[in-house]
């Protein structure tokens, strides 16, 4: 068949596809060309995949791409200008036997499929809408007219884990379907047989203020037997600032001398460090699903994960999770002292739900299902 694949851009660092959307779209392009499609890519600046087969060492490109933009945001009504089709997008689903948002940009657009990474969640919506009568008469009036598009929605709405699903279904009123997103665990599990491990706490990520990542030095200075590792990208234009924050936190607590800072490393040097790392940290406690979690998992790292969002459909147990900083940093302790071999085995097993062949599968088995009409 030939797929029409819609993404905003793909961003890549030196470390890779710069987030978790950027590596779903780079493996989920790989998935449909392995599977035999003809793939037109439509995104809105081109797309680095020099870039893509440095850090991967491969790359699938499209046989076709094409620059998608929006439309304008006039008078300030961004929102509404959602109810109509992006320049190129009616073309795209004339051209293509089948149409697939990558990013989920906007589920209006009636594509046949629509994969939802970040749906907003009503207290989100209610933050944003509800600070004056004319934000909540703004957004009502856009609600009432998108209800009558979602009540005729053809759109086959994905979404990358069970907690995802549940906001979709609280703020948009319509059942999704979860497949997980694809994780290279036949890169990563060969990390997990490395028994040459260290008192290393990793956490991976952009360099973001969502990420919270401001906590590892607060962990750092609880946990002093153990060197802290930030690994991230600068995809997003204030990722400066807050590595400063970092940073500045880290000297205040006096523990500048175990947080070390990487920034858009390379892929192997990342996978250096995810090698002699026992614990993986993550900080971010609304997290809808967290690639980077099950990336760890497969190298055999001991995942430490706060209560909340998609990441507890990734941890094996609740021997995993913390609620409170006090609760991370005894975490932090117990799997820097009871890892082994055996963990880190158990671990990669673990993360084998996740792989890229199981996501090939049920993608396969969803464009297969689209061409029968089902």
């Amino acid at each position: 068949m030939r797929v029409g694949l819609v993404y905003r851009d793909i961003v890549v660092t030196k470390s890779g596809p710069a987030g978790g959307g950027d590596v779903f779209v780079v493996y989920l392009l790989r998935a449909l060309k392995e599977l035999g499609h003809e793939v037109v890519l439509a995104t809105t600046k081109p797309t680095e995949w020099d870039a893509i087969r440095r850090s991967l060492g491969w790359v699938f490109k499209p046989d076709e791409e094409r620059r998608l933009t929006v439309m304008p945001d006039v008078g300030g009504l961004r929102l509404y200008r959602n109810l109509l089709p992006a320049p190129l997008v009616r073309k795209l689903k004339k051209d293509c036997d089948v149409t697939f948002d990558a990013y989920g940009l906007n589920i209006l657009w009636d594509l046949d499929v629509a994969y939802l990474h970040t749906p907003p969640t009503r207290d989100e919506l209610d933050a944003k809408y509800s600070r004056s009568v004319h934000a909540r008469l703004y957004y009502r009036v856009y609600e009432l007219l998108a209800g009558r598009r979602l009540r005729k929605l053809k759109t086959r709405v994905l979404t990358n884990s069970e907690y995802s699903r549940r906001i979709i279904k609280e703020t948009l009123g319509i059942d999704s379907r979860v497949i997980y997103p694809p994780v290279d665990t036949e890169l990563y599990s060969k990390l997990a047989t490395n028994e040459a491990r260290e008192d290393i706490v990793l956490t991976v990520g952009r360099y973001t203020w969502e990420k919270k990542l401001e906590l590892v030095p607060e962990l750092a200075a609880l946990v002093p037997e153990a060197d802290f590792h930030i690994v991230g990208s600068t995809a997003m234009g204030y990722a400066h600032d807050v590595i400063a924050s970092i940073k500045s936190k880290a000297e205040a607590l006096g523990v500048s001398d175990r947080v070390h800072v990487h920034v858009d490393v390379p892929l192997k040097e990342k996978m250096v460090l995810m090698s002699r790392a026992k614990v993986y940290l993550n900080t971010r406690r609304d997290e809808y699903f967290g690639i980077a979690i099950a990336e760890a998992m497969s190298a055999g790292i001991a995942p430490v994960v706060p209560n909340g969002g998609g990441q507890l459909e990734v941890v094996p147990s609740g021997e995993f999770v913390y609620g409170s900083l006090e609760e991370a940093a005894c975490l932090i302790r117990r799997w820097l002292g009871d890892w082994s071999p055996a963990l880190a085995k158990e671990l990669s097993s673990a993360a084998e739900r996740f792989s890229y062949g199981r996501f090939k599968g049920e993608i396969g088995e969803l464009l297969s299902a689209l061409e029968k009409g089902n």
